[in-house]
């Protein structure tokens, strides 16, 4: 196996990077003087000035808690002190600074000078790369929290975005039914629907997945090279599933093999893996995507009930209320854009907004100025879930500190 190339960051936002990519540097072409636009501008700015920034005040941001089914959880909350519009529940992807990474920061707060009262919740285990299904109750918990305020949630306008893993969690908490006759709007972006075919994809190269022909007739539609960070993840939310601390430790070295971490040591060889360990590498391993469905039935079922837990797939969308607005990169290498697709197809007719985007490969950002009309498409349609005239913003909060 060749050894991959090591990955710089995660790349579990990947349409805001795209956005500083597109105006990093550069003003042309100019996305214009809409709230969309000045949006956009203050995310490629980061933590830097912007007209949206020169025009609106300083978020404030603290930490509040609320209780789930796991125990009491903490959240960060960012608020405009020119009061609120609408909720938002953001959930971000597998990294390890969870809602206090750098670039969901500054998302958290542009939303927060749009006057979205924006809720970042701390979610421990999948800061520690462990993808669990409770983690959708976790996301439901924080909604409710969200939503039982009517001072952050006026008119009831609220709603959740998750990125890339963490779409999936929000996919399903907004179908539990304790909330979903509250969850007005959903986003996803780079996020999945049937994780068995992120798995062959991300093993095999190929998602095993059905498209309609309605969407985008006549493209080719495969997506590129997956990047082996994903396999990495995917091993290490599973490690302490494996029963023996021996496989544990060969598959912690086969995932730092994976993305370079292992020194420059030559692949990690097995030794006599035990069953469960056995089935779970065969899965890793295995090239052909047609076999990957038998593969995940042959996992042990302490992990095919986790994933099974964390998969809209199979789930009746018909209980899904929401309006979803679904972003994706063509040039995903982790999650593939044919699941952004495959889901707006699931979903019943003009009840999703399905934005695809290019200018993104591997690490390589080559955005195209055709980008950014959807870009700005996909940001109007959040912009208009706001109520006309804002609550006043709560007091006692401070500034919100840098990341």
């Amino acid at each position: 196996m060749q050894r991959p190339d090591r990955p710089c960051c995660p790349r579990w936002l990947i349409p805001f990077l795209l956005m500083m990519a597109l105006l990093d540097g550069c003003t042309r072409p100019l996305p214009g003087d809409s709230e969309a636009a000045l949006a956009l501008e203050d995310l490629a700015s980061g933590l830097g000035g912007s007209r949206l920034s020169e025009q609106t005040p300083t978020p404030v941001r603290r930490t509040v808690s609320y209780p789930t089914s796991l125990g009491e959880r903490s959240a960060d909350l960012y608020l405009s002190p020119q009061g609120t519009r609408a909720g938002i529940v953001l959930v971000p992807g597998v990294v390890a600074q969870g809602g206090r990474d750098p670039r969901l920061v500054v998302l958290a707060r542009t939303l927060a000078r749009l006057q979205f009262a924006v809720l970042v919740p701390d979610m421990p285990e999948v800061r520690r790369f462990r993808l669990r299904a409770t983690d959708a109750d976790e996301v439901a918990a924080a909604f409710a929290w969200l939503v039982s305020r009517s001072e952050l949630t006026p008119q009831g306008a609220a709603g959740v975005a998750g990125f890339s893993y963490g779409a999936g969690p929000v996919l399903l908490a907004a179908m539990q039914p304790g909330i979903r006759d509250r969850v007005r709007f959903v986003m996803s972006v780079g996020g999945y629907y049937s994780l068995q075919n992120v798995i062959a994809y991300l093993t095999t190269g190929y998602p095993a997945t059905t498209l309609s022909t309605g969407r985008e007739a006549g493209a080719d539609i495969r997506p590129g090279p997956p990047h082996p960070y994903g396999v990495a993840v995917f091993i290490r939310s599973n490690l302490d599933l494996l029963e023996r601390s021996v496989d544990r430790g060969f598959m912690r070295s086969y995932a730092d093999y994976l993305v370079g971490e292992n020194g420059g040591e030559d692949e990690p060889v097995p030794g006599t893996l035990a069953r469960d360990a056995r089935a779970f590498y065969e899965l890793l391993t295995n090239p052909d995507p047609t076999r990957v469905p038998a593969l995940v039935e042959r996992l042990p079922e302490r992990i095919r009930v986790q994933l099974e837990g964390i998969d809209p797939f199979g789930q009746e969308l018909a209980q899904l209320k929401a309006r979803v607005i679904l972003l994706h990169g063509r040039g995903d290498t982790l999650v593939p854009y044919t699941e952004s697709i495959t889901l707006a197809n699931a979903l019943p007719k003009g009840q999703a907004q399905l934005h695809l985007i290019d200018g993104l490969a591997h690490v390589d950002l080559k955005p195209a100025t055709h980008d950014i009309p959807q870009l700005l498409a996909a940001l109007e349609a959040l912009l208009a879930v706001r109520t006309d005239l804002p609550q006043a913003a709560g007091t006692g909060l401070q500034p919100a500190p840098g990341p």
